[in-house]
């Protein structure tokens, strides 16, 4: 205890360069001698860091990774309902601690029932709210589960985070790819990729790499949401969207699999249908990225088409097919999936939530979105959990693939602990 006291007084009293030494020093020896008091050193000069000015944020970057490192390192083995947990991200109401649903969600998140949360325009007041609240959200979860949370933030008609709310105002996607160019797109997603750093958001779901082709697309083209009609144009600007990204340690979500671009339907409202629309370059988008090793993560669409559906009119989402034979089989993908919003029509109103939610599974999705905040609550999670637990018991599911889903989301969330180059 007298070391800890000279320790963390010496600290406080040095300057700039001699906490940066005395930081790593600790570090080191926290990592070669796990066992010792260093490791509890640590997370003392991190919650030190994290409170003065003068600290550098390499360094509180440095002691994150490191303990997250320590922490999964000497982590026992995940409970069948740790796993599942990880599977799950869910939608909540409320804009501030004190909020009873806000906390309800959060203590999902403490007790690993959930693995992440998306921020929907509801939760959302101005940057000053938007920071603590995701800073509250964030600091439930354990070291060695970090939580995912996520936002849409594309850009134009899909953007969360406004001029109204503090944040920069950014192009739909057809502007930027008519009037912009790869030195406008690489600025505009900087800037995206800096705000959302700034208060804390870790994952985007974008960018949309659908093609324009047609005109009259209720979702993607009428909403200006696409960059263009040949994959050379999308991958361009698509790329620069998650190399921004990356820069500033954002998870990105390539969507919607196996192509939403032609479509005459929405799948927030309906059934989609593709049989008769779909063409085969809307996968050359995601087959390029991948190559370039530029797809963190699929989203894949309540989008119907016979090449991608198990059987009768099962939506790409909910297929094997979809998921296991073409996009990682034929196109080599290896990294998360996540389904698009459960709730949406093209779901909800052709599947029970107990068929959903097992079909979204076996279909070898990592992640299952759930937007709806009533689900955002320990009775609905509990529920979920059993619904997956009793597939697997019935041989519906095997528990070998829920420990590879677990492992890729951790991988993943391991990426989250690296230093973001664009934030130094």
């Amino acid at each position: 205890m007298a070391i800890k006291i000279i320790v963390m007084a010496v600290f406080k009293s040095v300057g700039f360069f001699m906490r940066n030494f005395i930081c790593v020093a600790v570090l080191v020896c926290s990592w070669v001698f796990p066992a010792s008091t260093a490791y509890a050193y640590s997370a003392e000069l991190f919650a030190e860091s994290q409170s003065t000015h003068t600290f550098s944020k390499t360094n509180r970057n440095l002691i994150s990774q490191f303990r997250f490192v320590h922490k999964t390192a000497n982590r026992a083995p995940a409970s069948l309902d740790q796993m599942i947990g990880q599977m799950l991200m869910l939608g909540f109401s409320g804009t501030k601690p004190g909020d009873k649903s806000v906390q309800a969600a959060r203590k999902l998140l403490a007790k690993g029932q959930i693995g992440g949360l998306i921020f929907m325009g509801a939760n959302l007041q101005d940057r000053a709210q938007v920071h603590k609240l995701v800073t509250y959200m964030k600091s439930a979860a354990p070291l060695d589960r970090p939580a995912f949370i996520a936002i849409d933030q594309e850009g134009g008609r899909v953007q969360r985070l406004r001029s109204t709310h503090g944040f920069t105002d950014m192009p739909q996607a057809v502007e930027l790819a008519k009037n912009g160019g790869a030195k406008k797109a690489r600025h505009t997603y900087q800037l995206m990729a800096k705000e959302l750093n700034a208060v804390g958001f870790n994952m985007n779901f974008g960018p949309v790499v659908d093609l324009n082709l047609n005109a009259q697309n209720p979702v993607i083209a009428q909403k200006g949401r696409s960059y263009g009609k040949t994959p050379h144009q999308v991958q361009g600007f698509a790329g620069a969207f998650v190399e921004a990204h990356r820069r500033y340690n954002i998870l990105t979500a390539l969507k919607h699999f196996p192509g939403h671009g032609s479509s005459w339907t929405d799948s927030h409202e309906q059934f989609v249908d593709l049989s008769k629309s779909w063409k085969r370059s809307e996968l050359v988008p995601y087959l390029s990225m991948n190559k370039k090793g530029l797809a963190d993560m699929v989203m894949v669409g309540h989008l119907y088409h016979p090449e991608f559906s198990d059987e009768g009119k099962i939506p790409a989402s909910l297929s094997r097919k979809a998921i296991q034979t073409q996009l990682r089989g034929k196109l080599g993908y290896q990294g998360l999936v996540i389904t698009d919003d459960l709730g949406m029509g093209a779901i909800k109103k052709h599947f029970s939530f107990t068929e959903t939610i097992i079909r979204a599974v076996q279909a070898g999705n990592d992640i299952l979105l759930l937007v709806d905040d009533k689900l955002a609550n320990s009775q609905k999670v509990t529920e979920i959990h059993r619904i997956i637990r009793k597939a697997i018991a019935d041989k519906k599911i095997s528990q070998a693939q829920i420990q590879a889903t677990y492992e890729r989301i951790m991988a993943a969330k391991k990426r989250l602990t690296v230093p973001a180059s664009g934030a130094l």
